[in-house]
């Protein structure tokens, strides 16, 4: 459930309200309903846009980030070589279906190899 005004922190728009408190979406903070305003006018709201915009860095996707450590640890363990057929499935933050895409991705980009076996098993590897 969306409510009228905006986060304090970050301005943000998609605010919502949740056990008695604000909660932005692209923050994250949390704040509480001011209920009790001892002026009988709300807050204005300024629509303006500031003079000098905050420039945000682009930081690699956190996900991405673990699942490429969770690729090098396969390939480390298996000397280079390793199948999703093969290894044992550990259920941490990463999903077996995204870690799946990302070699997919990975393949196309090239970085990865994938090929299959007599017996129908892929195995990845990395290029020589």
């Amino acid at each position: 459930m969306a409510t009228q005004g905006g986060c304090p922190v970050c301005s943000s728009e998609e605010v919502y309200s949740l056990l008695n408190t604000l909660h932005c979406k692209r923050c994250g903070n949390i704040w509480k309903e001011e209920k009790n305003t001892r002026s009988g006018f709300d807050k204005p709201e300024f629509k303006t846009a500031p003079r000098n915009p905050v420039r945000l860095r682009t930081i690699p996707d956190n996900s991405e980030r673990r699942m490429e450590q969770k690729l090098e640890g396969y390939l480390k363990k298996s000397k280079g070589k390793f199948s999703l057929c093969k290894i044992t499935w550990t259920i941490g933050d990463i999903q077996m279906a995204m870690f799946r895409r990302f070699l997919k991705k990975c393949v196309r980009k090239g970085t990865l190899l994938e090929c299959k076996d007599r017996y129908g098993i892929v195995w990845y590897s990395r290029p020589d």
